[in-house]
């Protein structure tokens, strides 16, 4: 039997969003890589978010596994259509060919639903011994009548047990420089109506080890590293367990940043340990200072506690990145409150996000018909996608870009550096530089909108 020659690609929008100047890659294919590599296939990783990948040189592999975002959809499904083209057999990943299959494959061959540890491992064995996929849960495919078929519910992957990210698969990086990116857990004790998480991984809260954690961070620990959890401090136990072994064994970072909730911020235990690990700054999911809109979205923490939250970080210099999200029943007068609280509150940088119903999520089954477009490239949370309620779209999306130019102008954010946040002066001017390149990047968006 020859074993197949793989590469897995994650692909990114072109366009310019609030996420464009991290230039990290997620650490899905290289654990997908690892897995690979381990059972003896050659594999190659590629990320567009560090350079072009060549469509000819993915051609000359046997499977291309493409894994996307949905604001990168388009953008897969282009590259998807030619590999493919070529021969190539295409198996499509991630949240958005897991909750849109039927769109995904009119691009490839394959769809895998959800984690994909367990069934692309399994896909990529069966096509390396022609034989049909038709007992692998996990996957979706056309049979040769046309009709889908759905193999079931993929099995949930022991994440504990998984390989470290090999990023050394990848062309792109150089050697002893992997991106300085840690995922630690997967899943979700909480349940969002606007994030697809819960429905992709489940609300089951699995880690790795301590020590697998710490083995993973001692290559970049003299650089600012990013733990990549959708909720970091979702387990305050765990993750106080997983800082203290962090000192124990001095593989405290420069610098490291994170997600976490409100709640999280009124732990004091934990801010302490966060502070004696050097943390930065924390991306906080404030969503909103409404307490019927907090409730709307499954949110537990209140307005109170968001002010005390601040003022926690604050005391212990570490930033608070404040992320906001604006509904279709809010109006341009709920953008200026949200500004006008980040000003008060001295939050060190935000993002005003208009909601956006990700398939997947609750609120795609709820606003499926006030959908202005299903036009996936505009699906990052800057533009307006849904028909507000009582505003226009283009009110909204006026709103939105003048709020956030008013918090990242030039004047405030060169008044901004506080002891011990000096870094404050240089992230609020990216924040101004961004919405600078978005304003004019999205003229013709605005102008539709505007238009109706």
């Amino acid at each position: 039997m020859r074993r197949p020659r793989v590469a897995l690609v994650e692909t990114s929008s072109p366009s310019t969003n609030v996420f464009s100047r991290s230039f990290l890659p997620r650490a899905g294919i290289p654990a997908l890589g690892a897995i690979l590599r381990d059972r003896g296939y050659e594999c190659e990783l590629w990320f567009q978010s560090l350079s072009p990948v060549s469509e000819d040189h993915l051609r000359q592999f046997d499977i291309v596994g493409i894994s996307s975002l949905t604001v990168s959809a388009p953008e897969a499904y282009r590259l998807a259509d030619a590999v493919r083209s070529g021969g190539t057999a295409v198996v499509m990943g991630g949240p958005h060919p897991t909750f849109m299959p039927e769109e995904a494959l009119a691009h490839s061959d394959y769809v895998v639903l959800g984690e994909g540890e367990v069934s692309f491992t399994a896909l990529v064995e069966s096509i390396a011994k022609e034989e049909p996929p038709e007992t692998i849960p996990g996957l979706a495919y056309r049979l040769p009548g046309g009709e889908i078929r759905r193999t079931g519910t993929a099995e949930t992957a022991d994440f504990a047990s998984l390989p470290s990210p090999d990023f050394s698969l990848s062309p792109q990086v150089r050697r002893g420089r992997a991106p300085p990116i840690l995922v630690t857990s997967r899943g979700c004790p909480y349940n969002c109506s606007f994030c697809s998480v819960t429905r992709l991984f489940g609300r089951r809260y699995r880690f790795k080890s301590n020590q697998q954690v710490i083995d993973e961070l001692r290559p970049i620990q003299d650089r600012s590293v990013c733990f990549g959890d959708d909720n970091f401090c979702a387990h305050p136990k765990r993750t106080k367990s997983l800082l203290r072994d962090m000192i124990a064994q001095e593989a405290i970072p420069l610098r490291w940043s994170a997600e976490m909730t409100v709640e999280a911020g009124l732990d004091q235990e934990l801010l302490d340990l966060m502070q004696e690990t050097r943390c930065r700054i924390m991306y906080v999911g404030i969503e909103s200072i409404h307490p019927e809109t907090l409730k709307a979205y499954g949110k537990a923490h209140s307005v109170e506690s968001i002010g005390r939250c601040i003022e926690n970080l604050h005391r212990r210099d570490i930033g608070i990145h404040g992320m906001f999200v604006v509904n279709a029943d809010d109006t341009p007068e709920t953008v200026d409150e949200i500004v006008d609280y980040a000003v008060a509150n001295d939050i060190d940088t935000i993002q005003v996000f208009a909601l956006v119903p990700f398939p997947g999520t609750a609120d795609y089954e709820q606003l499926e018909g006030r959908l202005l477009h299903r036009e996936w490239e505009y699906y990052d949370g800057m533009h307006v996608v849904t028909e507000p309620r009582k505003c226009s779209a283009y009110e909204l999306q006026i709103a939105i870009v003048k709020g956030m130019r008013r918090f990242y102008a030039p004047g405030r954010a060169l008044a901004s550096y506080r002891r011990g946040r000096a870094w404050r002066v240089k992230y609020r001017l990216g924040g101004y530089l961004l919405m600078r390149s978005w304003t004019r990047e999205n003229a013709g968006y605005l102008e539709r909108l505007r238009s109706g």
